[in-house]
């Protein structure tokens, strides 16, 4: 076995001339590939999958990459990326993805419909790309966010902000940008996950009728919720 691969690095038929990437979602995957040009423009029979790996890991975007050589000449780089649930309206804006890493707009904004974060602290050294998000409010509301998109899809779908008021409170909005009839939904600052649960069963118990039907739902008070419809 190791005569063979002695035999073939000899008549350097062992020369990496191939390297595929697994398909990508959020990023076009020349963006990852050109990580790699100076590492390979000089002698890439020398390459350490080590060395391509953290490489490929320091992009803001990726979570794992996974890279094997496969006999005779070809390397596969398989890779999982992180995805964006939320944008932290900030200069310039950025991404959060379920776990609250910070990930730049490299002009892929346009392609996501996501809710838009307003209102929290927008100092540059709270957001270190690559790295979760040093600001405690902006991880918790990104908790809730995750939650809303595993456990809440139709909320998730038709959120358009989430914004932190002048007292600290939270405030979901719904189709701000898609009409102008949005949904203004005040969760207070206190046992957020719970109200969320109860708007839920809430909106259930509505059907055919949905939440975006009222102005605006008032969640703030203990066992009950405040709503106004629209003017017909």
């Amino acid at each position: 076995f190791w005569a063979s691969f002695w035999w073939a690095g000899y008549n350097s038929t062992m020369t990496i001339n191939n390297i595929k990437f697994s398909e990508t979602k959020v990023l076009n995957v020349n963006r990852y590939k050109s990580l790699l040009n100076e590492m390979t423009k000089d002698d890439s029979s020398k390459l350490n999958l080590y060395e391509i790996s953290t490489l490929i890991e320091s992009h803001p975007y990726i979570k794992v990459a996974r890279v094997s050589r496969h006999y005779p000449s070809e390397i596969k780089i398989e890779i999982i990326e992180r995805i964006p649930i939320a944008i932290v309206n900030m200069e310039p804006m950025i991404f959060l993805d379920e776990n609250g890493f910070v990930l730049p707009d490299e002009g892929n904004i346009k392609n996501y419909n996501l809710p838009v974060m307003n209102n929290f602290n927008s100092e540059p050294e709270l957001y270190p790309l690559g790295k979760i998000t040093l600001s405690v409010k902006v991880k918790e509301c990104i908790d809730l966010l995750s939650r809303i998109q595993t456990n809440y899809t139709d909320l998730y779908s038709n959120l358009s902000a989430l914004e932190i008021t002048s007292s600290n409170e939270i405030e979901l909005i719904l189709d701000e940008f898609a009409s102008n009839l949005p949904t203004h939904i005040y969760l207070g600052n206190e046992e957020i996950n719970a109200r969320i649960d109860i708007l839920k069963e809430f909106e259930a118990k509505l059907k055919p009728k949905k939440i975006s039907d009222f102005s605006y739902l008032d969640m703030r008070y203990d066992n009950q919720i405040i709503v106004k419809r629209r003017h017909s």
